[in-house]
């Protein structure tokens, strides 16, 4: 995923089904680094990973903190519960492993792991009784010496339910940070994160010489709900004048990193415009110009460089936000790091990932790429929401337009950021919520997850169309849902559209379905095919007696949906497809909300996991086989 750097600012504004869903092997950055024999039932460091828990693991629930009799040095914590402090040896996952004293954050040794070859070096944590995860979050001290990514798998409880995160790492930084494992990806079925077997942590080097030294490996308690950080980049006039407005009609603020001496800068906000968004609730914070990488310069020039850009912004007014910093260019060297952390309470990079929330490492927070919301972010959002976490967004401008340039981000599609991050329910909060612990929202304990009887949506209008070709008509629609059959007989494309969202677009001769919540009033129906065809619309009426309770298992070849379906809250799905085109699945609620779970040309096979409420239709366009099970998350 591009990370941004080569600046480009974005927009975007779709309607219901411009969305995402795919996955991104360059933002997921995840390679399957588990054995084919990898069962996560313990192991004794050989290559049949079939042993027992003494390799580093207590997998106890004690609080003792874990000080293995010695000194606690950052980024060893004293937080939460120790998982392993490495006195005892762990399990070898790949490259060499040995255990070093010169390097212990806690206690008398810390793990070290490499490889010459420069292909992967790791090292595993089992827990022959497994480990509870569900309320908690995995942080642990970790230096790459050499490693510029560092992937972390946790096995719940066997080979095909796992959770992964990918870390980037800046190619100069050499020193300790704290890793917290905010969750990147979901490659298999469904993790059961109440029985975690193993943790494995790895690295990789772009095929250069690999170290890396670990230690101090513990959970701390998450929060109850996921958390989003929106920071909007170089302070440009399309975020006073587009976001702002929008983040106010939902009651949330952002931060803006900018250089101070761009204030007031030709298509730049001005410090008037930068109070009243600080009034708002905003962060204005520090990201410093510099010439030539921070991290090339003497410590002492970049201590200059980050207090100058401080005060500058503290003098115009801007003391909670100057707090924070975007760490510019995303270049950080130990040193760097080490005068960050004397300079500012947090600091923002790229890392290709999500965060614990909260972050027990507040220097090197990840961000990832927001103009990226086809590639991942929608992703990232939906596992941050399931597992309590923390996203960090960063964007730049935001144009109204249909063809962004490189690196912008759309008006269509930021609303649809938006709205994504608003229907999955997260906090939105800024760098100060989060060092002020202001960030804990208050729980509605009247929310009603009582089935509904008696009719939930009224009947409505029906039509029927039949002809050959392309063609273009009005019909009058009724709020609730409209239901869409249709056939085609011929051998091109066949597309329907209702007001730009899409009902049905396939190839060939064709028969199927569709389902799309609508709200009422006149809608242009667009129909394109190259043979004869026939398309129904109908408003069914819907009652409480006809939801469908939890788990379904359904299975069927092109386009259909599943539904009405009883999903008083979230929806755990599996979903395969055998075909060679457009495999898209959404979600949508007889309230009118959606979300876009799916949207991927070719085989599928993979878990989703689906913020319902109430009851639901799952709306499937394929072009070949596919299954679908749904059960209670």
């Amino acid at each position: 995923m591009d990370n941004g750097t080569n600046t480009g600012f974005g927009s975007s504004r779709r309607r219901l089904l411009a969305a995402v869903g795919a996955t991104s092997a360059t933002l997921a950055g995840c390679t399957d680094f588990l054995s084919e024999d990898e069962n996560g039932n313990g192991g004794n460091g050989d290559d049949e990973g079939n042993g027992d828990d003494s390799n580093g693991g207590n997998g106890d629930d004690s609080d003792d903190g874990g000080d293995g009799g010695g000194e606690t040095l950052w980024p060893a914590i004293d937080d939460g519960e120790l998982l392993a402090d490495f006195e005892e040896e762990p399990s070898r996952r790949s490259g060499e492993l040995s255990m070093s004293s010169d390097e212990a954050r806690r206690g008398s040794q810390a793990a070290v792991v490499e490889d010459e070859e420069g292909e992967e070096a790791g090292l595993t944590v089992y827990f022959s009784d497994g480990i509870d995860l569900t309320e908690h979050d995995v942080s642990f001290a970790v230096k790459p010496e050499s490693a510029n990514r560092i992937v972390i798998e946790f096995v719940a409880p066997g080979r095909g339910s796992r959770l992964t995160t990918v870390r980037t790492v800046p190619g100069e930084f050499t020193g300790w940070f704290r890793l917290d494992c905010g969750y990147e990806h979901k490659p298999g079925d469904e993790p059961d994160l109440s029985n975690v077997t193993a943790i494995n942590i790895l690295a990789t080097n772009d095929g250069r010489p690999i170290k890396m030294v670990v230690d101090d490996l513990r959970k701390v308690e998450s929060v109850d709900n996921g958390k989003a950080i929106l920071l909007f980049h170089g302070g440009y006039e399309s975020q006073y004048d587009i976001a702002a407005d929008m983040l106010e009609e939902r009651g949330w603020a952002a931060a803006v990193p900018l250089p101070p001496e761009a204030i007031g800068e030709s298509g730049r906000m001005n410090v008037e415009q930068l109070q009243e968004l600080q009034d708002r609730g905003w962060d204005i914070c520090s990201n410093p110009s510099t010439t030539t990488p921070l991290s090339d310069s003497p410590q002492d020039r970049q201590r200059t460089v980050l207090e100058n850009s401080k005060s500058m912004l503290e003098e115009q007014g801007f003391e909670d936000g100057a707090r924070h910093l975007l760490v510019p260019g995303d270049r950080m060297s130990e040193e760097t790091y080490e005068v960050v952390r004397d300079v500012h309470e947090t600091a923002f990079l790229f890392g290709s990932c999500p965060s614990t929330m909260p972050p027990t490492e507040r220097h090197m927070i990840p961000h990832i790429w927001g103009p990226s919301l086809h590639d991942g972010v929608r992703r990232h959002i939906n596992l941050v929401d399931q597992y309590n976490q923390l996203t960090v967004l960063r964007m730049q401008r935001i144009v109204d337009t249909d063809d962004p340039e490189d690196g912008e981000m759309s008006l269509d599609d930021f609303e649809h950021l938006l709205n994504h991050l608003e229907h999955r329910g997260l906090d939105v909060i800024t760098p100060s919520d989060l060092v002020d612990e202001s960030y804990e929202r208050e729980t509605d304990d009247d929310v009603d997850d009582e089935r509904p009887e008696g009719t939930i949506l009224e009947a409505g209008r029906s039509y029927e169309f039949e002809g050959d070709g392309s063609t273009t008509e009005t019909v009058e629609l009724d709020e609730g849902v409209v239901v869409a059959s249709f056939s085609h007989d011929g051998d091109d494309e066949f597309v329907v559209e209702l007001d730009g969202d899409v009902l049905a677009t396939t190839a060939g001769q064709t028969a199927g379905e569709s389902i799309l919540p609508v709200d009422g009033g006149s809608y242009q129906l667009e129909i394109a095919g190259d043979g004869e065809w026939l398309v129904d619309l109908s408003q069914p009426e819907i009652h409480g007696e006809d939801l469908e309770e939890l788990p379904v298992e359904r299975s069927g070849n092109g386009s259909s949906f599943v539904g009405p379906l009883w999903a008083p809250d979230d929806l755990s799905l599996s979903l395969t497809h055998d075909g060679d085109g457009e495999f898209v699945v959404t979600g949508y609620g007889a309230d009118g909300s959606y979300e876009q779970l799916v949207d991927q040309t070719g085989s599928f096979d993979s878990p989703r996991s689906y913020a319902a409420g109430g009851p639901v239709w799952i709306d499937i366009e394929a072009d070949g086989d596919w299954t679908l099970e749904a059960e209670d998350a």
